[in-house]
């Protein structure tokens, strides 16, 4: 793995004659800034990626030149999403979707009742944790953002056609509608609790990534999805059975099912370090949050 990532270049010194750039220790999460001209050595360009190191020489090229437009263009060059991002932000999608999908019904386990959505919403813990740890916290965002859209317009869809006609030849039209009529209270539970849980999870794991310096990713990973889940699931217990139902057998539901989601992401951290590793690997990324600003509702990459 590469000991250095290059970020930007310093606009402000192109007319100065030294190009200046940003670079980011990996393991560290350290940032600081270093002529051009001394990264343009085979000692600096090898703890780079491929990538990084071609982007350092462009610059140099500029620098010796002095071609102000290729400086301009190349400092806003943004660098390509790859393509697991793709592939694990649809996975994290799917499972919200079909957590969302499988909520209607009940199952019993021993004296444990619960949603059966429970078996698959706490794997998009697992793809957050991932995303955040290897990609950075704004591209978890920009992905929980899109699952959440996705996520909306599936329920609504589903929704929708429980009041489109039903044809003379088909006779399960009660019991389509009994599955996909949700009401809209169980709705603005699930979409609540699922921001406020999703972010809070993103967030903590991502500061103390950089307070613990990249290490103990097992505690990271337990530590911000107990703060996640828990808020989750306090959310949408009260929303949805708020006056319903008594409200000790409220938190009862709430003590159950945090309880299954932490220890469903305990068995599932060993899956988590081999996932995370293998990306960070494969795609020669280990994003340290330094100077991110935290806000949820900005989609900026």
């Amino acid at each position: 793995m590469n000991q250095y990532r290059f970020i930007s270049c310093n606009p402000d010194s192109f007319h100065a004659g030294v190009i200046t750039a940003r670079i980011q220790a990996v393991k560290e999460g350290m940032i600081t800034e270093l002529p051009v001209r001394e990264l343009y050595h085979p000692d600096w360009l090898r703890l780079f990626s491929p990538a990084d190191a071609s982007r350092i020489a462009a610059l140099h090229a500029a620098e010796q030149t002095q071609d102000i437009e290729l400086l301009t263009r190349l400092h806003h060059i943004k660098p390509a999403v790859k393509d697991s991002v793709i592939l694990v932000g649809t996975l994290f999608t799917a499972f919200l979707i079909l957590s969302n999908l499988a909520a209607f019904k009940l199952v019993s386990v021993g004296h444990f009742t619960f949603p059966a959505g429970l078996v698959f919403f706490p794997v998009t813990y697992l793809f957050d944790d991932i995303l955040t740890e290897v990609y950075g916290f704004k591209i978890s965002r920009r992905i929980i953002w899109s699952a959440l859209f996705a996520n909306l317009i599936v329920l609504l869809g589903a929704w929708l056609t429980t009041y489109l006609p039903p044809s003379p030849d088909w006779h399960d039209q009660a019991a389509y509608a009994l599955i996909y009529q949700a009401t809209p209270r169980i709705f603005i539970a699930s979409t609540v609790a699922y921001f406020f849980g999703e972010f809070s999870n993103s967030i903590l794991l991502a500061k103390l990534k950089i307070l613990m310096s990249g290490r103990h990713l097992w505690l990271r990973a337990l530590a911000s999805t107990s703060v996640g889940v828990g808020i989750d699931t306090i959310l949408f217990t009260h929303i949805a059975f708020f006056s319903l139902i008594p409200y000790s057998a409220v938190w009862d539901i709430i003590f159950t099912m945090y309880l299954a989601k932490v220890i469903y992401e305990a068995c599932a951290i060993p899956l988590t370090y081999k996932m995370a590793n293998y990306l960070k690997r494969k795609d020669n990324v280990d994003y340290y949050d330094v100077g991110t600003r935290f806000n949820p509702f900005s989609l900026a990459l």
